[in-house]
């Protein structure tokens, strides 16, 4: 007898590195309510990273993230689109794309994992 396991299908064109802390973002285009917002990312790869929030966002919605560096004491803004938001319990989970082409490479471990 034969037994297959369905596994989904990562879609992503870079692997994504696990780090956890919090951002400021300014919505460019807000809907009404605050301009400002607070998230807690989750993960980064070279071309986008996930995050928990309180709000939702819409697909579509244009952000500046405020980023720390790495190495370097010091943040850089960077550009970002929503391309998916979904509501989980507690609130929503945002996927954002950055409009410059690897800007998270900064921050990609070997091991997948970011040192603590």
């Amino acid at each position: 007898m034969t037994t297959y396991t369905h596994e989904p299908v990562d879609r992503r064109r870079h692997p994504r590195t696990r780090l956890q802390m919090t951002l400021g973002c300014i919505r460019l285009d807000p809907d009404g309510g605050d301009v400002v917002d607070s998230l807690h990312m989750t993960d980064i790869s070279r071309s986008g990273l996930g995050a928990d929030c309180e709000r939702p966002h819409y697909r579509g919605q244009r952000i500046v993230l405020s980023l720390p560096l790495p190495i370097s004491a010091g943040r850089k803004n960077v550009y970002a689109t929503i391309v998916r938001c979904e509501q989980r319990e507690g609130g929503y989970r945002v996927g954002f794309e950055f409009d410059a082409p690897y800007v998270g490479a900064a921050y990609a471990y070997p091991s997948g994992i970011a040192a603590a």
